[in-house]
């Protein structure tokens, strides 16, 4: 009990101090249609958000103008979160009143009531994984893998930068799914059956993907069905039906709005789920939101996982299910970099999964430690050993003053860039050595080429390439290009003999390129080794047209050949991508 309190002060105090230094924050984006869900339900008993949305300024916005059948305004998101919040928007409602100050629910008290509310749920889910933990590592193993998964993730971010959203009670539900599956793992009774049956049910309303965690229960229940064939299928049965109880409240809120219990399609729309298009590579390493790009701490859970299957191979493989099925699912939808995530915030519910990989790595860690206690001071060694070849290599190279002082902020940004340029970003590896060998381009390109989109989703490329301005993409440009220079009145890129440009498409498409270009002689354009035309240079900056059909792209990166009859004859301003009509 004493180190279990030891703990959850540990992981919560220094939150919530934090948290309430910091000032009460001001919704946006997810967080204000998470928000207007409980503030309707609580003040105005119902879940027409016209309102909380005017209230918010974004009643007028495109997507919430067109009344739903029901004459609701429309939302992707879920009901769960509002209903995991209502104990602490109550309470915070009632201290609101006494202060006088009610603010109709929007007042800083019902806000800080639900930020501590999500602090509440993911300390508490760590302390229910510290129980599950115990029975597979020693206690100090247990106790700094839950203290790292929480300080070294996005878990920390979601508990005290961004507490108004869904993944604190997700992670919550999923550790507490997890902890209720644990000891029934080998035979499972009725009542636990339906009781995770429910238990997943509501996580499913909070982040819909969680229903995947189902496949614990039936993975559970599976062995016995031919030992006793009546009671496996009366407690799979039990358990679907508890599910489809605990799901109830979405698919009462989904009839609210839309019209139906169930949608034909998911509410962020019909595309946005590509089961044939995994973004493995992106997801995983890209720096726009990648999981170990981002927490490289879970390089050692997946690792460790290896370790949990050795010892526990029925166990390790019944978890392996849902962790495979829902990371698949992650890494299919279709903005895989999560919008303005933190990390890959869609992996919240396969952390409690993963955190019995990390205490295996750091359980192994511990004993490695011991057996070799000059470990410590090798590695330490090596990182200073980096560190002075960095610095050796910048001095070299002039990126440092021989006879000045110097930041250390110059230090670092330069020793990163050497080791970048050199080996590619290690929070990459290997998918920057992957793309390297692909585009035959420099291995530093993959942290600035994968995860931008001429057109697709929020923050594209807007159809536009520009050559022109110094602050565009330069992983975008290959080999062949000058610097940006003075062209007439704006900036541009000369072709020097032969280049490259990458555009990165979400889907094959027949695509119009207009090209704002100046010079002399012919300019020859390749897409991913098809030349698809030639344009006849003229003294002036002009527009030309090229349309190159569906068939000459592929998905991601595209290669853009350019060959001029003499270096620096041709001159490019901009690339316009222009969609048929």
């Amino acid at each position: 009990m004493r180190r279990s309190l030891l703990l959850a002060l540990a992981l919560g105090l220094p939150a919530l101090l934090v948290q309430l230094s910091l000032p009460v924050p001001r919704l946006t984006a997810d967080a204000v249609e998470y928000y207007s869900h409980l503030r309707s339900l609580y003040f105005d008993r119902d879940l027409d958000f016209a309102n909380e949305f005017e209230h918010f300024g974004i009643l007028t916005r495109g997507d919430k103008v067109v009344k739903t059948v029901t004459g609701h305004r429309r939302t992707i998101f879920s009901v769960g979160p509002a209903l995991l919040w209502m104990p602490f928007y109550a309470a915070g409602d009632v201290v609101a009143r006494t202060q006088g100050d009610i603010e109709d629910g929007y007042s800083p008290w019902h806000i800080r009531a639900v930020c501590l509310g999500s602090l509440a749920y993911i300390v508490t889910g760590l302390l229910l994984l510290r129980r599950v933990l115990g029975d597979v590592v020693a206690p100090a193993a247990a106790d700094v893998t839950i203290l790292v998964l929480f300080y070294a993730t996005f878990l920390c971010w979601y508990a005290v930068g961004e507490p108004v959203m869904s993944h604190a009670g997700s992670f919550f539900l999923a550790a507490a799914i997890l902890a209720l599956w644990w000891p029934a793992r080998r035979e499972m009774s009725l009542l636990r059956a339906a009781a995770l049956g429910a238990l997943i049910g509501l996580a499913a309303t909070v982040r819909w993907q969680n229903a995947v965690l189902l496949l614990l229960p039936a993975l559970s229940l599976l062995p016995a069905l031919r030992r006793a064939p009546a009671r496996t299928l009366g407690a799979l049965s039990i358990t679907l039906l508890a599910f489809a109880l605990g799901t109830s409240p979405q698919l009462l809120a989904w009839k609210a709005i839309f019209g139906q219990y169930l949608l034909a399609d998911p509410p962020h729309g019909r595309d946005f789920l590509r089961l044939d298009h995994p973004y493995l590579l992106q997801t995983l390493f890209s720096s726009r939101h990648g999981l170990l790009y981002w927490t490289p701490l879970l390089w050692g859970a997946l690792l460790g996982y290896a370790l949990f299957l050795r010892r526990d191979a029925r166990t390790g493989l019944t978890l392996l299910a849902p962790l495979l099925v829902m990371g698949y699912v992650n890494i299919c939808s279709g903005d895989w970099w999560a919008g303005g995530s933190f990390s890959n915030r869609r992996f919240d519910s396969l952390l409690p999964i993963l955190s019995l990989g990390l205490a295996h790595a750091v359980a192994s860690l511990e004993r490695a430690a011991a057996r070799r206690p000059t470990a410590g001071l090798v590695v330490a060694g090596a990182l200073l050993v980096l560190w002075n070849t960095l610095l050796m290599a910048q001095y070299r190279a002039n990126r440092l003053p021989q006879d000045e002082t110097v930041s250390f902020a110059r230090i670092t940004e330069n020793g990163a860039a050497i080791l970048s340029e050199s080996v590619g970003t290690p929070l990459a590896w290997p998918a920057n050595w992957v793309f390297a060998a692909e585009h035959k381009a420099p291995v530093a390109g993959f942290d600035l080429a994968v995860g931008k989109y001429v057109f697709y989703r929020q923050n594209n490329l807007g159809g536009v390439i520009d050559a022109g301005d110094p602050r565009a993409d330069p992983a975008l440009f290959g080999e062949g290009w000058s610097s940006a220079r003075p062209c007439e009145d704006v900036l541009c890129r000369a072709v020097l003999g032969s280049a490259r440009l990458f555009a990165p498409l979400d889907v094959p498409e027949t695509l119009t390129l207009v090209l704002r270009v100046r010079g002399e002689g012919t300019l020859r354009l390749a897409v991913n080794g098809t030349r698809v035309g030639a344009l006849r240079l003229g003294e002036r900056l002009g527009e030309q047209r090229i349309t190159v059909p569906r068939e000459r792209w592929h998905r991601e990166l595209n290669e853009l050949s350019f060959e001029t009859d003499a270096p620096g004859a041709a001159w490019l301003d901009r690339i316009v991508f222009e969609r048929p009509r």
